[in-house]
């Protein structure tokens, strides 16, 4: 991985680089910046019979589109103009009026924070700093 800091705040990242690769050797790389000129979320997949390319996964209300491309042709596929907030608030409601499970648990939570924390060591950051709780 490989970051820099923000102009005139030290130990702010401003931008992280970094190439994963998961336990099955696939690999991927993730990029983020903080203070990049547009609001723009992507992701890519290629596999080895074609890809798929989502311009705004976060934010489908404002572009709800996948394009797949394979050896066959592009097709673009429309997944629907809700706000993934929506399917979250859903979710949380459902689990506290019918007890249903959730999606994402504690565990899901402590591997993404680890796989943050081990991407500013690897791009020479610190972690951030752990708070207390009050009471």
């Amino acid at each position: 991985a490989r970051g820099g800091e923000r102009a005139g705040a030290p130990g702010v990242d401003e931008w992280l680089d970094a190439q994963l690769e998961f336990p099955g050797g696939a690999t991927a790389s993730a990029r983020c910046h903080m203070a990049y000129g547009e609001l723009e979320m992507s992701c890519r997949i290629v596999g080895s019979r074609g890809e798929a390319f989502a311009p705004n996964f976060v934010l489908p209300h404002r572009d709800d589109r996948v394009v797949v491309r394979t050896a066959d042709g592009e097709r673009t596929e429309r997944l629907g103009t809700r706000s993934s907030y929506t399917y979250q608030l859903e979710a949380f409601a459902a689990h506290i009026r019918r007890d249903a499970p959730l999606p994402l648990d504690a565990d899901d939570a402590l591997a993404t924070m680890s796989l943050i924390d081990e991407s500013y060591r690897a791009a020479g950051f610190e972690p951030r700093p752990r708070t207390t709780l009050a009471g």
